[in-house]
């Protein structure tokens, strides 16, 4: 009687864990973000309430993409277009690049090696207060910049993406973008 009654309760028990298998995982960051990445950051630009410094915009390729963390082979190799929206007076530690990846698993890539590689003490005399980098879908956006402007930006793509990945800040420097030991970062004798 009980071997009748096991038998039935483990077909239950395998049809239920077979239930529960199976299938690709769902991917977490499904994107609304579609098109062009310099039409993308004139509609960032156009959500956030917070001043930013004068910019222009340029096109982002393998030649100029060093600056940004990226080799150009790294660049033919996971980008598909990207525009950098950067302060027309280099007084401001100020840029914002928007790449469009050719996958989602090549913008993770993307969003790596800028965290790691990108150089947030380029300009003389003024730091940023804050560098990040983000990602939704195919899309990874470089925000660096005063942090109220950078944390502005940051709510606005993701506003706009309906989804992100983690915000990775891999840069805090002073308040206000100057140097401690002031211009230069000289500290003098005193």
């Amino acid at each position: 009687m009980k071997k009748l009654l096991l038998l039935p309760i483990s077909a239950l028990i395998l049809i239920a864990v077979a239930g529960c298998g199976g299938g690709a995982p769902a991917d977490t960051n499904d994107s609304n973000l579609n098109g062009a990445p310099a039409e993308i950051l004139g509609e960032l630009a156009d959500m956030i309430q917070t001043d930013a410094p004068a910019t222009f915009d340029s096109a982002i390729t393998a030649d100029n993409c060093k600056g940004l963390g990226l080799t150009s082979e790294e660049f033919d190799k996971y980008v598909s277009d990207a525009v950098l929206s950067t302060a027309a007076i280099s007084t401001f530690a100020h840029e914002v690049a928007l790449f469009s990846a050719k996958d989602p698993a090549s913008a993770l890539e993307i969003k790596k090696l800028i965290a790691a590689n990108y150089d947030s003490n380029k300009w003389i005399c003024v730091f940023p207060e804050k560098s990040c980098v983000t990602d939704s879908g195919n899309y990874v956006l470089l925000a660096v910049g005063r942090s109220e402007y950078i944390d502005a930006l940051t709510a606005a793509f993701s506003e706009l993406a309906g989804t992100t990945g983690e915000i990775d800040v891999f840069f805090s420097g002073p308040a206000g973008g100057v140097s401690p030991g002031g211009p230069g970062g000289l500290l003098l004798p005193g």
